[in-house]
């Protein structure tokens, strides 16, 4: 099981900055609203890929875990873990 937000992986890859996480934190979800959009789209898996880097490195590891397994199924069903994953991780992200 991976945990939805990985504090400590956070913390590590932005020296405990919290000005710093919030700014990353920003543009995450940005990146996220205009990927959510994309994902829809035929080259979803590119789109997936793109996302599973973004959550790994702030630690959000049970979306990247959704993107890597939806990239290997590459079906309907994994595409919709996908969402429901991101939006579990934004809502992790919030409270962080």
């Amino acid at each position: 099981m991976f945990p939805v937000f990985d504090q400590a992986h956070f913390d590590h890859m932005t020296a405990g900055d919290r000005a710093l996480q919030a700014e990353v934190a920003a543009l995450f979800r940005a990146q996220a609203d205009a990927l959510r959009t994309a994902c829809a789209g035929e080259d979803w898996r590119t789109t997936v890929h793109t996302l599973k880097g973004s959550a790994r490195g702030i630690g959000l590891m049970a979306l990247a875990h959704a993107c890597e397994e939806a990239e290997a199924a590459g079906d309907e069903a994994a595409r919709e873990r996908v969402t429901a994953a991101l939006c579990e991780a934004l809502s992790a992200l919030v409270t962080a």
